[in-house]
């Protein structure tokens, strides 16, 4: 077996090779320049971001019989032992397979010994929150009085794990995230030198998926790279990670938006048939959000932006926050998933229910317009004197119960103007006349059952007819031509509206059926 796991092959052999650590780097050359060495170290950050590596290269470079302010020269007989695995001074533990009090007492029996080839011997206990707390009192003892050759180095990635009697015996560094700068950075090296061809976007993504770890994202590439017969692009770094593309999350919330359920689901079954991590679509999901949040805040227009206002992006951000959170403990993680998104479409049904109203009262609005000047063109007193009789007598006759509630709303409009195919009202309750808007054709009916005509019925604010009356009647008395004006296409757009109501109730009728 000659082939060589590329997070190994490329794993940093000095500090010079650190990435992303700077701070840290530039303390423990210090430390060493100076010779301010102390008895024990705690090292704490998310996996991936040079803990135990750093710690080698510490254990390397206070060994080094030539070392140069702080750095390990590489040449001398410990640096290269150390470099093959061979130094005996150097002792690596990994608490997680070696966590009881047996093994850290073979610790304490042998911390006395002096080192064989070093001035240090130097323990590296690797996941040291994973020891019993048996283990960490007997810890606790050979930390208090440790010899001076002796140098402990703990890593964890759960610092709240371990006592703090433990924490205040060393001096603690704190490792961050590695930025996706730096990662690409690295990445691009390691592409150059082992001639992989990749795609800028597939290096962009890789960057992003293994959230600060360069351990993780060399290995993704090493994966990668086996994966991909010529090329790494952007759609194998999606595929292979489980995750989604931006276009498809565009899409899910496109349907999410227009309550599109059957598509929903149908996404969401794809990614379990593909084997999609749903805590990776959340955090996926997340990020792109928060990148476009982002881009929108500083005045940048976003195709997400005309579907979510930046208050509902913050809210989704964070009930997707809340579903990782439920994820992590639970077998079936789609559940959590599925309910998350039931959840965003029936918060989103409510706001664009109230959008639609708005949208469809600015509809009936025009169309209001249109038919005051199409009707006053053409009024006549005869036809007015016709539809308030019609009008004083609406009610008889009529045994329809939905019939009888609408001719009730309208026993306060005042009857303004009228033609052969229209008639003007007028009504001084807001309130009402937007109920009078979603009746409208419903009127029309009723007054096509009592005169067997099509008229064309306009409905508007007392305050407005008042206002509008006297620039028609100005305009008919200087013979100014009217011109009639189309209302078809406001019309279709009303009943646009009003289909998708009904289309939206009729999906989650479907829902329910299929929950059933």
């Amino acid at each position: 077996m000659n082939y060589q796991a590329l997070y190994r092959k490329y794993r940093p052999k000095t500090f010079d090779d650190i990435y992303g650590q700077d701070i840290i780097v530039k303390t423990l050359k210090n430390i060493i320049k100076n010779n301010k060495l102390t008895h024990a170290y705690l090292f704490i950050g998310p996996r991936g971001t040079g803990k135990t590596s750093i710690a080698k290269i510490f254990a390397k470079s206070i060994n080094c019989q030539n070392n140069k302010d702080g750095l390990s020269c590489e040449k001398c007989d410990i640096c290269k032992i150390t470099n093959n695995s061979e130094n005996m001074d150097i002792i690596e533990m990994d608490a997680a397979s070696n966590n009881g009090v047996d093994e850290i007492r073979d610790i304490k029996n042998h911390v006395t010994l002096l080192p064989t080839s070093s001035k240090y011997k130097v323990y590296i206990i690797d996941e040291v929150h994973m020891l019993t707390m048996g283990a960490f009192n007997a810890l606790l003892k050979t930390l208090e009085e440790p010899p001076k050759h002796i140098i402990f180095i703990l890593a964890t990635t759960e610092p709240h794990k371990i006592p703090l009697t433990i924490k205040s015996r060393c001096q603690n560094f704190e490792f961050k995230p590695i930025s996706k700068q730096k990662i690409k950075e690295n990445l691009k090296k390691i592409c150059e030198n082992e001639k992989i061809k990749i795609e800028d976007e597939a290096l962009n993504l890789i960057s992003t998926y293994c959230n600060g770890g360069m351990r993780d994202a060399i290995s993704l590439l090493d994966q990668l790279n086996v994966y991909s017969n010529s090329k790494i692009t952007k759609e194998d770094v999606i595929l292979l990670n489980g995750r989604i593309s931006k276009d498809e999350i565009y899409n899910l919330f496109l349907n999410i938006f227009n309550s599109n359920l059957k598509e929903i689901f149908q996404m969401i079954d794809s990614y379990e048939e593909t084997g999609k991590n749903f805590t990776y679509i959340c955090q996926d999901i997340i990020n792109y959000l928060k990148e476009n949040l982002i881009k929108i805040k500083m005045g940048e227009k976003q195709k997400i932006n005309e579907i979510l206002d930046e208050k509902q992006i913050i809210d989704i951000i964070m009930m997707f926050n809340n579903s990782m959170n439920n994820m992590q403990n639970s077998i079936d993680k789609r559940i959590f998933f599925d309910l998350n998104i039931i959840q965003i479409i029936n918060k989103l049904k409510k706001v664009n229910k109230q959008t639609n109203v708005c949208n469809i009262n600015e509809y009936y609005c025009d169309l209001m317009d249109i038919r005051l000047n199409n009707i006053i063109s053409v009024a006549d007193k005869e036809s007015l004197k016709m539809f308030k009789n019609l009008f004083s007598n609406l009610n008889s006759d009529v045994s329809d119960i939905d019939d009888l509630k609408i001719i009730n709303l309208l026993s306060d409009i005042q009857i303004c103007a009228a033609s052969k195919d229209g008639i003007i009202m007028s009504i001084d309750n807001e309130n009402v006349l937007n109920e009078l808007y979603n009746k409208l054709f419903d009127i029309e009916k009723i007054i096509y059952k009592k005169i067997n005509e099509n008229i064309k019925v306009c409905i508007v604010l007392d305050s407005y007819w008042q206002k509008q009356r006297p620039i028609f009647v100005n305009k008919i008395k200087s013979k100014e031509k009217f011109e009639i004006l189309p209302e078809n296409s406001i019309i279709e757009n009303i009943n646009k509206i009003l289909n998708k109501k009904s289309s939206v109730f009729n999906d989650f009728e479907d829902l329910i059926e299929i929950g059933e």
